[in-house]
């Protein structure tokens, strides 16, 4: 069986929210296949040092922490963040065109900082990391 995860965003109109739970603007999640993260300056949760590449494929974060990080998803999905600060407000730009790991199309690009992250739009986000901490945004 397909898994369809419809989501209803406060900040679009009620007319937007309905095409995007529709196909072909939402697919099943299991039609969604990451292919390529690479991720820049960060602090590793293991060592303690800065991690300045690091390649990875399946991790359940569109984003991970760090100066740098670029996703590439099939069908079709690119996310990109630059960060630039562990602490002012904004700290971070995020760029996502295609579908996200949810199945669902987005079109975002948004300037944002570790509160604002972890506080969320629909729901808190949890295990959210902060500064320059190893882990998903």
């Amino acid at each position: 069986m397909m898994n369809w995860a419809t989501e209803t965003d406060p900040r679009l109109p009620r007319w937007l929210n309905t095409i995007l739970n529709w196909p072909p603007f939402l697919l099943p999640m299991e039609c969604i296949l990451p292919v390529l993260m690479f991720t820049s300056g960060y602090i590793s949760a293991e060592t303690g040092k800065w991690v300045w590449i690091d390649f990875t494929q399946q991790k359940p974060q569109m984003f991970r922490n760090g100066i740098f990080c670029i996703r590439f998803m099939l069908p079709f999905c690119v996310c990109l963040q630059i960060r630039w600060s562990a602490d002012a407000s904004p700290s971070y730009f995020q760029f996502i065109l295609g579908w996200k790991l949810n199945g669902r199309f987005s079109i975002a690009c948004r300037f944002e900082d570790d509160a604002s992250a972890a506080a969320g739009v629909l729901s808190p986000n949890t295990d959210q990391s902060s500064g320059w901490l190893e882990g998903g945004k």
